[in-house]
């Protein structure tokens, strides 16, 4: 939960549980594996299992910034603890496009904007398809 929510909820005289971190770690036919975080903030699993065991090349990372990791708390996660070829930002609770182009001052373009590797956006009807490596290989 972030902080500035936690300060609202406790400055009303209420709580609140969101339960332990969550994510997964797929590995598919062509060897591709990919970290699917969930909903939630930094943990040091990222680190000690997705990245160090694993070795995820693609990251499907949530950045709503209530539940899950902000924009920065997420590229902290993309660019220093999972470290993988690629990332796809996801549940950021906004209109993040039009046109398929990327909106300026979104969650989602601060988020790209601080992450050090290739970042893509989903959009609507586009199929994207990623190598053994994390490359994406189309429709990015």
């Amino acid at each position: 939960m972030s902080g500035d929510l936690a300060k609202q909820l406790q400055a009303n005289g209420l709580t609140a549980d969101v339960g332990p971190a969550g994510g997964y770690v797929l590995r598919f036919s062509n060897g591709l594996t990919v970290y699917l975080s969930g909903d939630t903030g930094v943990i040091a699993d990222q680190e000690l299992v997705v990245q160090r065991e694993f070795h995820a090349k693609l990251a499907v990372l949530n950045i709503g910034d209530v539940f899950t990791t902000g924009p920065t708390e997420a590229a902290y996660v993309i660019n220093e603890l999972v470290k993988p070829t690629s990332v796809i930002a996801s549940h950021a609770n906004e209109a993040a496009t039009k046109d398929g182009k990327l909106l300026p001052n979104t969650k989602t373009a601060a988020f790209k904007a601080a992450v050090h590797g290739a970042t893509y956006v989903p959009l609507s009807g586009k199929t994207m398809e990623f190598d053994a490596n994390g490359k994406c290989t189309g429709g990015c």
